[in-house]
């Protein structure tokens, strides 16, 4: 009998969609890094990406860039800004760090042999970076360290407050990065654009001219660009599919019945309006992943909510206590899912 939940992992629709994109990046001139900080260091979907051609590969934990072992040329970025408590693991496990912190500069240049550092500017996301006026002072310091190397300059989009990558943006990088080599005599090998909500400017051709790296995870893994979560031209978007059996399925009233207060998460319920019906209770909770970021595969269930334990939906059809139910996870359901010691990992 199946273990459930599980989500069912199509290796070969992955590998299909890193193709698609890098030939996209191939014909813009851009290297793409594939990150794969979704997969939780997943051996076997990283070992066909990597089998598929993939040199370059992102992830933001050092626990999983120490797992990836293979014999062809495999550079190994890490994506979190590198901690100090942390510096030989940073220099040990990956070869390229994003950088925006002096002192941080100045450790590794202390421990590294030599390390690759790409500086990261804020340029409206408020998040890694620093702002514009910042960077050349930190780009000059750190080509006055031995033991590391500025390979490139970076920014990132709608990670944190949503802001979205533009031409004008990403025009401003290569106008940084350009300004970098008149003043200080150096040549940048990248100038890095991005995440996969960057991805539409590749696909129609207006990703600006100088812009020569992407670092792309979701567009990769889940078919789907990040700012609108719309499917990309020939890419697959179930690579991932989760699988959860119903434990209950019972008719509820439409509203609670009784004084509320917050939730066992400390927050005030925000239940959709919905018809009295069929409530099903399935067997995925917080635990296991963000609940929010499961699209039942049946249009005729409903997601309204959950607890550690239970996941809760609306049903237009009475459906049994056992059948399965099926979804597609968003970007941050995947973290969790592959993340979680409680969901099976199935390969397909």
């Amino acid at each position: 009998m199946n273990k459930l939940p599980r989500v069912l992992i199509d290796i070969a629709k992955i590998v299909h969609n890193y193709r698609k994109i890098n030939d996209q990046c191939i014909h813009a001139g851009v290297t793409l890094t594939g990150v794969v900080k979704g997969v939780a260091g997943d051996g076997r979907i990283i070992g066909a990406l990597i089998e598929a051609g993939l040199i370059e590969i992102g992830d933001s934990r050092l626990e999983n860039l120490a797992k990836i072992k293979t014999g062809r040329e495999v550079h190994k970025m890490l994506l979190r800004l590198p901690a100090l408590s942390r510096m030989t693991e940073v220099v040990q496990y990956s070869d390229i760090s994003l950088n925006t912190e002096s002192a941080v500069l100045e450790t590794l240049n202390q421990s590294a042999g030599n390390h690759q550092v790409f500086l990261m500017v804020d340029l409206g996301d408020r998040r890694e970076g620093v702002l514009e006026e910042e960077l050349l002072k930190l780009a000059s310091q750190c080509l006055k360290l031995k033991n590391i190397h500025l390979q490139g300059l970076g920014t990132n989009f709608s990670c944190f407050a949503g802001v979205m990558p533009s031409r004008a943006k990403l025009d401003k990088l290569v106008t940084l990065a350009n300004i970098i080599e008149a003043e200080l005599g150096v040549t940048l090998d990248y100038i890095s654009g991005g995440n996969s909500s960057s991805l539409p400017l590749l696909y129609s051709g207006t990703l600006p001219t100088g812009i020569n790296h992407l670092r792309i995870g979701e567009g990769m893994l889940l078919g789907r660009e990040t700012l609108t979560g719309n499917l990309l031209p020939d890419l697959f978007r179930d690579a991932f599919v989760v699988e959860a059996e119903i434990i209950q399925a019972q008719w509820k009233p439409a509203e609670p019945d009784g004084e509320t207060g917050l939730d066992a998460f400390g927050r005030k319920p925000e239940l959709p309006k919905v018809e009295p019906g069929i409530r099903l209770l399935v067997n995925l909770g917080h635990q296991d992943t963000p609940l929010s970021g499961l699209a039942p595969l049946d249009p005729g269930l409903t997601v309204l909510g959950g607890s550690s334990d239970y996941l809760v939906m609306a049903a237009k059809d009475r459906l049994k206590v056992g059948q399965v139910v099926r979804f597609l996870p968003n970007y941050w359901s995947l973290l969790g899912l592959m993340t979680s010691p409680y969901v099976e990992k199935v390969y397909i």
